[in-house]
């Protein structure tokens, strides 16, 4: 229970944050312009700067196979996730299948398992963000574009966020540990990591229309699929795994049970297809977060 209201406290925290962001877009303060380079930011800076971070622990072969069991765990739920949209959504529905198949496990995910277990945690939530980039510049660039011709590994190869996994490893495996200096400047680039995703996701959100938004049956569905059912299976599936990797499966799990990606809307609007179907899929999802994720958890751990 006390994990539940911890994760209840943090949401709340952050949702303030993105009412920050949605204040600040609704008066003009900031613009699409500037919601744009601060994602820039966030993607190619404090993002890779906090899973960097993560890495600056001493090494353990028990780390290292529990880091190898979290990216076969992450995998597998997004390997469930693809199977999963191809049965719940239409064919056609490819901003839909999108949604369903990617969370928001960098934006949200990174934010609440540091609130939860710490930034040291991150650690086991880094093969989640990595299959994240890994599939969505291969499957989802071959959804939204209706073609595989479309997928470049250049993207893949080129992503800070992979990078920046890359050096985390290598900074684990170390025998001496990095100039102070340098990982407390890496660090503090990082603690912008959470401010920065809730101001843009609260800009996103002010771009929304509201009224549309919770008319919109097929977000409530998309919705349900992303935040609850899939979760759900995740969680029981998870069960199953012996006592000791219990804290992986939690910090997976939490990346799993994340609302859609940010970058639904963003992929819609590259591949021309429904941007403010993606947008308002992706807000709604993160409001009734606020909910689901909390309860998932409490649920969790009661089982």
């Amino acid at each position: 229970m006390s994990l539940a209201i911890t994760l209840f406290n943090q949401i709340v925290k952050m949702f303030l944050m993105m009412a920050v962001g949605y204040v600040l877009y609704r008066n003009k303060t900031i613009n699409d312009d500037t919601t744009a380079k601060l994602s820039s930011i966030l993607l190619m800076v404090a993002t890779p700067c906090t899973l960097i971070t993560s890495f600056n622990q001493e090494y353990s072969g028990e780390k290292l196979q529990g880091l190898l069991i979290a990216f076969v765990l992450s995998a597998l739920v997004y390997g469930f996730n693809i199977l999963a949209a191809g049965l719940l959504c239409k064919k056609e529905d490819r901003v839909g299948r999108f949604c369903v198949i990617f969370s928001n496990a960098g934006f949200i995910g990174i934010p609440l398992v540091t609130g939860l277990y710490g930034i040291e945690s991150v650690f086991y939530l880094s093969p989640f963000i990595v299959c994240f980039y890994l599939f969505v510049w291969t499957v989802g660039v071959s959804l939204m574009s209706g073609s595989k011709d479309a997928v470049t590994f250049r993207k893949i190869i080129t992503n800070p966020c992979i990078w920046a996994v890359f050096i985390g490893v290598i900074v684990f495996l170390l025998p001496v540990r990095l100039p102070l200096a340098v990982m407390e400047a890496v660090s503090m680039l990082g603690g912008l990591n959470t401010p920065l995703a809730m101001i843009v996701l609260g800009a996103y959100l002010a771009k929304t229309n509201l009224l549309d938004m919770f008319a919109n049956k097929k977000a409530y569905y998309v919705s349900f699929c992303r935040l609850v059912l899939l979760p759900v299976l995740v969680m029981l599936a998870f069960k199953m795994l012996p006592s000791g990797y219990h804290r992986i499966g939690m910090i997976v799990l939490t990346g799993a049970a994340a609302p859609v990606g940010a970058l639904a809307p963003v992929f819609a609007q590259m591949f021309h297809r429904d941007t403010n179907e993606g947008a308002q899929i992706v807000s709604l999802s993160t409001i009734l977060c606020i909910v689901t994720m909390p309860v998932l958890i409490m649920v969790a751990e009661a089982i």
